[in-house]
């Protein structure tokens, strides 16, 4: 055959391909995006209606917080979380939170689906791709059919990052400067890019990239508040940087991950590592990270306009930043469309046909679910995330054919290519040291872990019931109250309710729980599951004497501490404890002249007040402090402070106001509560885990 009838066949080929996985998309991968939510959309929709409807949010990061509002407005998915979402980009969603929640996913899919119209255009315009091959590689990725599936963000990401790189190459330099801040203000990795601009010296795209961060996160603030961005800032980015912001000990795509796994020993999550190391994990991580980065930096050259030259410069930073992500899902690589079709027009183009095909099985490679193994395997477990490998040839791709063009021209003596190659290395040897520190810090916790028979994801809430232990486990089946012992464990509600069990508090033979619904949660009686003590209610405490139960009552995401006393009488009666000024996010109850709650006054850090029998809640100078627990004699008050990036458990001699620190690791001691001796605490701990899921642990505080 002659090269017309070659290339008759391979254009049939290509449009067979392209024939069958529209028809998988259309019959299979749309169907099952369609008819139900699924995460992660309820996230997103969720925090921007709470939003809309001027509810507080300042606590829209705390699962269990976030779940109860779900359950109350009757969102229908099992479980839903915000990390490691930032707050500006829920505001994507704010025009569809007058829509029921199925409905607004609908129009989300659609507008997705509107934006490959724009993206393929403008990629045609870059690569000169034809629009069969660009539509190709959409309906080839199956990461584009999982952002439709879960209502995800990523193909809107694109879209920015796309629409950056074509008003740059057009030499609209500052709206590519506010393109890729927008991009940034949504999801963080995309900050990478302004090195591009920096590395050319482009301070028009650098400053309006600047003022537009400084907008976006205005803006952020304005809707949301500070104190959930202090939030994230302040402890969620810093566990996203670490890899930590989900389970970490899942080897996707992350070289975070598979570190974690190999390296990292848990009691929990991986108690089998292959060599247990926090000194090999330190050195890896920021080593392997920066010797994947470098190259994308190093090789962008300051002169020179050709655009071909910038768009594998630019591509090399994107699949770069995708290739050293802590925290990479399977949605996440629909970003890769850009790289593939720029490097595709290079090998079309130079007829590299060989070499087209391979970057045609990594691409497809990339995008494949393959399974995670939950069982030890040592080195073995690198066969299970071909992922990761495809990702560094793809990359290793694009330095090649940027390294051979550079040997094309004259070289560039550049002065910061050593200032640069010094900055890493410098960061390399403090992210190493840090790095080291940390991990053997959060180790020492260890020991005083409990190994409880059943474990979620999240073990909240700890509380001593004589022989055993009580505590919220958090599972993909939602919220439920367990009791555990050495031997086994079970749950504590007859009837196994499907409605999540949020809270709980016991005593004198009863067990009470609160019960995610909707309009309200309401406080049950686990003897009589179909009494309902209190409604639109949480947290309850029971008072030394059995008589009282306190409890808080939220009002749009703003708690108020109350008590209902006789609540086992006929002649119940409410009464509020503190005004509607303080925000109350927990408390501690002994009687209602002794009780003590950690509450929020304007945008100032959460803080502990105490009572006296005047109801005078007095605020204590304990720094920015939460989750008090007042021992059964009333001598001692634990809580939690935090300093650092982290909650570390504390106690206050309540007769001389003298504190001790208890712990200084840098890691999480949350939601202490005493044993019956007054000496004993047990509290959740995420130390070695994933921010804020927890795990139990029993420490003695008192001789």
């Amino acid at each position: 055959m002659n090269i017309a009838q070659h290339r008759r066949i391979a254009h049939w080929i290509e449009r067979g391909v392209l024939f069958l996985s529209i028809c998988y998309l259309c019959l299979h991968a749309m169907p099952r995006a369609w008819n139900g939510l699924v995460t992660d959309f309820p996230n997103y929709y969720m925090s921007a209606r709470l939003a809309h409807e001027r509810y507080d949010t300042s606590r829209m990061y705390e699962w269990t917080w976030l779940q109860r509002e779900k359950d109350q407005h009757a969102v229908d998915i099992r479980v839903i979380g915000l990390l490691p979402i930032t707050p500006f980009s829920t505001l994507a969603m704010w025009p569809l939170t007058g829509f029921e929640p199925l409905t607004a996913k609908h129009i989300w899919i659609l507008l997705n689906l509107a934006l490959l119209v724009p993206i393929g255009w403008m990629l045609r315009s870059m690569t000169r791709l034809s629009y069969q091959r660009i539509a190709l590689v959409f309906t080839l990725s199956i990461p584009l059919q999982r952002n439709l599936q879960f209502g995800q963000f990523y193909i809107f990401l694109l879209l920015l990052i796309v629409a950056a790189c074509w008003t740059y190459l057009r030499g609209y330099r500052a709206l590519a400067g506010v393109l890729v801040a927008i991009a940034a203000a949504c999801k963080i990795f995309p900050i990478l890019l302004f090195v591009f601009f920096l590395q050319r010296r482009d301070w028009r795209a650098l400053a309006w990239g600047t003022i537009t961060g400084i907008a976006a996160a205005a803006v952020s603030v304005a809707v949301f508040g500070w104190n959930v961005h202090r939030t994230y800032l302040l402890e969620i980015l810093p566990w996203t940087l670490h890899g930590e912001a989900m389970p970490p000990y899942v080897p996707n795509a992350s070289i975070s991950g598979v570190l974690h796994r190999l390296f990292l020993f848990e009691p929990q999550w991986n108690p089998h590592p292959w060599h247990s190391s926090p000194l090999c994990y330190s050195l890896l991580l920021p080593s392997l990270q920066m010797l994947i980065l470098a190259p994308a930096i190093l090789l962008i050259r300051r002169q020179g306009n050709i655009p071909s030259r910038m768009l594998l410069e630019w591509s090399a930073l994107l699949t770069a930043s995708l290739a050293i992500s802590t925290d990479p899902a399977s949605y996440n690589f629909v970003l890769m469309a850009l790289p593939v079709c720029v490097v595709a027009a290079v090998l079309h183009q130079s007829k590299r046909h060989g070499w087209l095909i391979a970057l045609l099985i990594a691409y497809i490679g990339i995008g494949f679910p393959f399974p995670i193994p939950h069982r030890a395997m040592g080195l073995a477990i690198l066969l299970y995330v071909p992922r990761l490998f495809l990702m560094f040839c793809v990359l290793l791709g694009i330095y090649g054919l940027l390294w051979h063009d550079s040997l094309a021209k004259m070289p560039e003596r550049d002065w910061t290519h050593f200032a640069w190659a010094v900055a890493i290395a410098v960061s390399v040897i403090f992210s190493a040291r840090s790095t080291l520190l940390r991990e053997r810090a959060v180790r020492s916790e260890y020991k005083y872990r409990l190994p409880l028979t059943a474990q979620g994801f999240l073990n909240a809430s700890p509380r001593s019931d004589g022989t055993g232990v009580r505590y919220i486990a958090f599972t993909l089946a939602g919220y439920h109250l367990l009791t555990a012992d050495k031997n086994a464990a079970w749950t504590d509600s007859p009837d196994n309710p499907p409605e999540d069990e949020l809270s709980f508090t016991d005593g004198f033979g009863h067990l009470w729980t609160e019960r995610g619904s909707s309009p309200h949660s309401q406080i049950i009686d686990t003897q009589s599951p179909v009494h309902v003590v209190l409604n639109d209610a949480r947290d309850p405490m029971l008072s030394a004497d059995g008589l009282s139960l306190a409890f808080i009552r939220d009002d749009h995401g703003r708690g108020r501490f109350m008590v209902r006393t006789g609540f086992q009488s006929g002649a119940a009666n409410d009464v509020a404890l503190t005004p509607i000024s303080l925000n109350v996010y927990e408390g501690t109850f002994l009687s209602e002249g002794e009780y003590a709650f950690s509450a929020v006054e304007g945008s100032h850090p959460p803080q502990i007040f105490l009572t006296d029998t005047m109801h005078s809640n007095t605020p204590l100078a304990l720094g920015e402090s939460r989750y008090p627990a007042l021992s059964p004699n009333g001598r001692w008050m634990a809580y939690s402070h935090f300093a650092n990036g982290a909650w570390n458990l504390w106690i206050r001699d309540q007769s001389t106001g003298r504190t001790r620190r208890i712990a200084d690791v840098p890691c999480n001691e949350i939601q202490p509560s005493w044993e019956s001796d007054s000496k004993t605490l047990l509290y959740s701990t995420d130390c070695g885990r994933s921010l804020w899921f927890t795990a139990v642990a029993r420490r003695r505080v008192i001789p």
